[in-house]
């Protein structure tokens, strides 16, 4: 777990260092774009995983390589439609004061690097580790804590999304 915590913190330092000189108009995108591509991934993904293992006549141990695959493939194809699909659409880029895009272009990188790293921990937590594949349980304390308050923006969302939506309480676990 600690390689895992470590590879959360890589990808939040990733993704703030990919998208802080960006700017306020595209960070802004850019934060829809991943919460809308993680949605899709979570609700789309999962019957593709599925779908995948039937087909394949997968194994139960490699179950959860296919749904973490379809995840992935799903956020992967989705975020990028929907950034080519935003450029078109949205050629002209609002300017903002000097001073508000000095401060917010900044900040909004942070909410992306954090929506990103969000999904990361939501992943890697409800699909290998809920598969037994990583040992939670002999994790440290700060391990636990650090996958759990990383992957609470992104599960707020989905809990959220399911509420509204009417989703099966049983489709999104409860948390630990």
């Amino acid at each position: 777990m600690l390689y895992l915590t470590i590879l959360l913190g890589g990808v939040f330092f990733a993704g703030l260092a990919m998208t802080i000189g960006e700017g306020l108009w595209n960070n802004t995108v850019l934060l829809l774009c991943v919460i809308l591509a993680g949605l899709f991934a979570i609700l789309g993904g999962i019957p593709l995983g599925l779908y995948i293992i039937d087909q394949a006549d997968a194994a139960d141990e490699y179950a959860w390589h296919c749904i973490f695959a379809g995840v992935w493939g799903v956020f992967a194809l989705s975020i990028t439609l929907m950034r080519v699909l935003f450029e078109k659409a949205s050629q002209t880029r609002v300017k903002f004061v000097p001073p508000l895009e000095k401060i917010a272009g900044p900040l909004m990188a942070l909410f992306v690097a954090v929506m990103f790293a969000s999904f990361v921990a939501y992943t890697m937590e409800r699909i290998p580790a809920n598969a037994g594949q990583w040992p939670v349980a002999e994790a440290a304390d700060w391990q636990r804590t650090t996958f759990t308050y990383a992957r609470a923006p992104f599960h707020n969302v989905v809990k959220r999304f399911a509420e509204a939506e009417g989703v099966q309480s049983d489709f999104f676990p409860k948390s630990r």
